[in-house]
């Protein structure tokens, strides 16, 4: 069943929007945070708030002067007749589709963190994270999709109104509030397979925007911001996603290896580095029943299929990433056994197993004598 999700990146991170929640996942003070909240008011009003103060100084005056130009000259003129009555009111829709132009550099690297985790077909985690940089950061989908409706039913209507009116400001009024109408319009016909012309034309100037104005390749913490995101809204809405399908196979196939992890923040703040082991141990949790695993005073011992083995590790070497750090040192000892099975219990007892005997043979030793 197809999940329809979508994506809204701004200045700190990104949204993902569902049915019934919200996601978001976002950078403050070099750290990541995030949350999943129901699609209330309340929810709305922080996503605007989150928005808007997230925004670069430059574009917040450049959107205040283009709203005063519309809407000051209109309200003196209700007390006092003035010679320009401002830019016309149907410009504040060129300012809403046309900030796709101005998007600050960080949104283009979030966006573009966005497109890439739609475009990925495979699990969405921090173990493929070099998977889904791979992946297009064009998404048909993209709301640069409708910037483009609109400003062709513009231009286009404009024109076509232009040759029967004789009246420029006319024809371009009529056209830009006909565009709104028109915009969700064609968006259907784009679905419709008689259609499949219009819609590679649209998509055609869609991806070339995309790739060129309104993305930018994302760096490594966009891409994790993106991912944290869509997990956030997949626990709740779609958690199947999260799971990975393997082929079932028998059980004396299947093999088992033992890695042992010690994780190295480096350049943290303190000695200490307790907060991190606890959150490692916080994200093994989440692979409960998936995997065995032991916190040692040096290390981390982990028992599991190693293609898991190896998404585990990703996954807790990138708790230090979290917290702002910039350079994280893991060593990994892999024991995988393939001429039989192998366990961390097996191990231990196969070890005791010899200290007894060696006991024994002491014991019986000092009988003799």
């Amino acid at each position: 069943m197809e999940v329809k999700i979508r994506g809204l990146s701004y200045q700190n991170g990104i949204f993902y929007i569902g049915k019934e929640h919200v996601a978001c996942a976002f950078h403050e003070k070099g750290k990541l945070k995030s949350w999943v909240e129901p699609i209330n008011s309340r929810t709305l009003f922080t996503m605007m708030k989150q928005i808007m103060v997230s925004m670069p100084l430059w574009f917040k005056l450049l959107t205040l002067l283009y709203v005063g130009f519309i809407f000051v000259p209109k309200i003196i003129a209700i007390w006092q007749p003035t010679v320009w009555n401002g830019i016309p009111l149907y410009a504040i829709f060129y300012l809403i589709f046309g900030t796709h132009f101005l998007f600050p550099k960080q949104l283009k690297k979030y966006h573009g963190a966005e497109h890439k985790v739609f475009s990925d077909r495979g699990l969405i985690g921090r173990a493929r994270l070099f998977q889904i940089k791979q992946a297009s950061i064009t998404n048909r989908y993209c709301s640069t999709n409708a910037v483009v409706i609109y400003f062709m039913s513009v231009i286009v209507g404009s024109i076509l109104l232009f040759a029967v009116t004789k009246q420029v400001s006319t024809s371009l009024e009529i056209a830009s509030y006909s565009g709104l109408i028109i915009v969700p319009m064609v968006q259907k016909l784009m679905e419709v397979k008689q259609f499949r012309l219009l819609r590679r034309v649209i998509l055609k100037i869609s991806y070339w925007l995309q790739v060129h104005v309104t993305t930018t390749e994302p760096d490594r913490i966009h891409l994790i911001a993106s991912i944290e995101s869509y997990r956030q809204l997949a626990k709740k809405e779609f958690p199947e996603r999260l799971v990975v399908r393997r082929t079932r196979v028998k059980k004396e196939e299947s093999h088992m290896a033992i890695v042992d992890v010690t994780v190295i923040p480096v350049g943290t703040e303190s000695p200490s580095v307790s907060k991190y082991v606890a959150e490692i141990q916080e994200v093994l949790k989440s692979y409960d029943g998936k995997i065995k695993y032991q916190l040692t005073p040096m290390s981390t011992i982990i028992e599991g299929e190693l293609p898991l083995l190896f998404e585990v590790i990703q996954a807790i070497h990138e708790v230090p990433f979290k917290h702002g750090l910039k350079r994280v040192a893991t060593n990994i000892r892999i024991d995988d056994r393939r001429d039989k099975l192998s366990t961390m219990e097996g191990k231990l007892e196969s070890v005791q197993s010899h200290l007894k005997e060696e006991d024994e043979k002491l014991a019986k030793a000092d009988d003799t004598i």
